[in-house]
């Protein structure tokens, strides 16, 4: 007879055993990003529970998302979370198939499942050959398979020689490699919206499918996200591990955007290595077209590389052509495009794009939830503009009128000489940070989206015949709003209010014990620690002891010496 104590005890073994392997499972993921993205000072890295977010602030305005109950109770399921608990916390009559919740704002940044799962699509039948792979990659391996189809290998190459299974062989070069970004496009936001994205559900059938790809990088954001897509490299050597850095000085905590020099002027230095797109284009003579077209700086520079700065710091280089690199993002302050024209070039087409324009031109088009009565108003607005379907039409049309202007109209769609194009898609990350990406609100989205980039491939296939490769992909996922998570919220202001709170009074508004930090990453402040006779270990606690709603926020604090060298 089987001893009933003898099977809960089984249980509780297996239980004990699977949690044990779990807990491990995500610290090594950590590490091994950790790893690969420290930076020359980092001392501490820092990991929240999961759902919790540490950044600049909750934006004040709370907005009202719509949900369906079906699609909420299986985003639950996905992240073992209750509708039960959901539902009472909500005060949601049952019955009720759709319902509202105001909310305030969610991130990405972590090594957790929701922040780093992502699809990648490569088409192009001529060089890939089609199937849904199993195969571990992540965005660094992007332009190392870009090198292998053009015969071409740069200085951040990887090997790719597992995956000869995807490669056809074929000497001929494709005319354009294009590479969309669906910024916040992780898997979590497609198993939300199952039907909201037809295209890019049968593209799996017709290209090389990636169902395991996976950012492998601290932070999951989109300045190191876009940096890994352009140049195949880790943060640890190219130094963009973050979209900002944030500083404390005589209490005020201060902030600096990635590439934002010290007197607020573009510094394309700070990315210390080159891009596919560098390096290609001067190999080439310059002859390349290379475009890369973004809602922000951080994005597009990233891709895109250094421009005409790369060709200036190459003192061997002979040649004597211009660089056509076409890298542009949106000026939300003049409601319109522009660049850093010391290193870039802005299309003529960006004269027809202004956003207000747009909007009006196309308001009658569009079901949306914002209006705005002026550019004036549209300005307040702008983050409503950009997680709408104005902000996904807008930049599928002005790319592909740049194609149009700087390859077609130019005859360089048949000069046997491989152009590069890169574009974000903006808006899944908008509405997913402002909404919430299981909302009804971001299901419009995605479905707009994957109009326009089923529109773009039949731009391409017009234009460009068999001759072109399309790669989809995303720089990251992101956490589910808090609301939903019962995660927590923890500001940078809070942060270094607490760790300050070692220091004597006197001097705690003065200068902190933290001389930066990211979200992940941290460097110490070792002569104001030597001074008050403050340590590392004293430090780590008092982080780790940091509470928010009577919560620990933490879950974990390595010291850099903690973290094992764990490269892919």
């Amino acid at each position: 007879m089987i001893n009933p104590k003898n099977i809960k005890r089984n249980i509780l073994v297996i239980v004990g055993l699977f949690l044990v392997l779990s807990n491990c499972g995500w610290e090594k993921d950590y590490k091994r990003a950790a790893y690969l993205s420290m930076q020359p000072d980092t001392d501490l890295i820092l990991a929240p529970f999961p759902f919790n977010i540490f950044d600049r602030e909750a934006r004040d305005a709370i907005t009202l998302s719509h949900y369906s109950k079906e699609e909420i109770k299986n985003i639950l399921e996905d992240h073992d979370l209750s509708w039960d608990e959901l539902k009472n916390q909500w005060q949601l009559d049952h019955e009720d198939e759709h319902f509202s919740k105001e909310v305030n704002y969610t991130s990405h940044y972590t090594q957790y499942f929701y922040d780093t799962e992502i699809p990648i699509w490569i088409y192009g039948p001529k060089w890939i050959r089609n199937g849904q792979y199993s195969d571990e990659i992540n965005q660094q391996h992007i332009p190392s398979i870009y090198g292998k189809i053009l015969d071409f290998k740069f200085k951040n190459t990887i090997d790719v020689s597992y995956l000869e299974k995807i490669f056809q062989n074929q000497n001929l070069k494709p005319e354009i490699i294009v590479t969309i970004v669906v910024d916040q496009g992780g898997r979590q936001l497609y198993k939300a919206h199952k039907g909201a994205y037809p295209f890019l559900e049968d593209l799996k059938n017709n290209s090389a499918y990636f169902k395991k790809a996976k950012v492998a990088h601290l932070e999951s954001h989109t300045a190191v996200g876009h940096m890994a897509i352009g140049t195949g490299a880790f943060p640890k050597d190219s130094k963009i591990f973050s979209n900002e850095i944030y500083t404390y000085a005589d209490g005020k905590v201060l902030h600096r955007p990635v590439y934002q020099g010290k007197d607020k002027d573009w510094d394309l230095s700070e990315m210390q290595v080159p891009s596919f797109a560098d390096e290609w284009d001067l190999s080439k003579n310059n002859e390349p077209v290379i475009v890369s077209q973004c809602y922000a700086a951080r994005a597009a520079v990233g891709m895109a590389g250094h421009g005409k700065l790369f060709s200036h710091v190459k003192k061997d280089s002979a040649t004597n052509l211009p660089d056509n690199d076409f890298v542009y993002w949106q000026d939300v302050k003049n409601l319109s495009w522009s660049t850093y024209n010391d290193a870039f070039l802005v299309p003529k087409s960006v004269q027809k794009y202004n956003l207000y324009q747009f909007y009006l031109n196309h308001k009658k088009d569009i079901s949306t939830h914002f209006d705005a009565k002026d550019p004036i108003d549209l300005i307040a607005k702008i983050h409503n503009f950009q997680g709408s379907e104005f902000q996904a039409k807008i930049d599928g049309a002005l790319f592909r009128d740049t194609i149009t202007e700087t390859i077609i109209n130019t005859k360089k769609a048949n000069d046997g000489i491989t152009d590069l194009a890169y574009v974000t898609l903006k808006a899944t990350d908008a509405v997913g940070h402002l909404y919430g990406w299981e909302s009804k609100e971001a299901e419009q989205v995605l479905k707009a989206t994957d109009k326009e980039i089923q529109t773009i491939f039949e731009f391409l296939k017009s234009n460009f015949g068999d001759r072109f490769i399309m790669v989809v992909t995303a720089d990251h996922g992101a956490a589910p709003m808090p609301e939903i998570s019962n995660g927590l919220f923890l500001s940078h202001e809070q942060f270094f209010s607490n760790v300050n709170e070692l220091l004597p009074e006197s001097e705690r508004t003065k200068r902190s014990l933290v001389k930066w930090v990211a979200h992940s990453q941290l460097s110490l402040d070792k002569d104001l620690m030597q001074t008050y006779q403050i340590s590392e270990e004293a430090i780590i606690q008092k982080i780790m002891a940091i509470q928010v709603n009577d919560r620990k926020f933490f879950r974990k604090v390595w010291k850099r010496e903690e973290i094992p060298n764990l490269s892919l």
